[in-house]
């Protein structure tokens, strides 16, 4: 991480949360964790789509995601962790 990684996750906690209203930090919190599993869940689902590891859904279409689907995804979940990180106080 560079010096500027904390502000940076500090204004993009602030942006998710501007649409929470009054919502219970903890709660908001519980979304954020939930979120992290969910882009994870993402990131499974594109790798299993790029290996062609489940042709049940789409038969004739082979795969059904790209290596950069992949990458986009392991992105999301990493940005996603971070932000987590930095809106429950946990210091970096």
């Amino acid at each position: 991480m560079t010096d500027a990684t904390p502000a940076l996750l500090a204004y993009l906690s602030r942006w998710l949360d501007e649409p929470q209203g009054d919502r219970d930090a903890e709660a908001v919190l519980w979304g954020r964790v939930a979120k992290v599993s969910e882009e994870a869940g993402e990131a499974i689902s594109a790798l299993i789509g790029a290996t062609g590891q489940n042709p049940r859904p789409h038969p004739l279409l082979g795969n059904t995601h790209s290596y950069d689907d992949v990458v986009d995804e392991f992105l999301d979940v990493a940005i996603t962790a971070m932000t987590a990180v930095e809106h429950a106080g946990v210091p970096t």
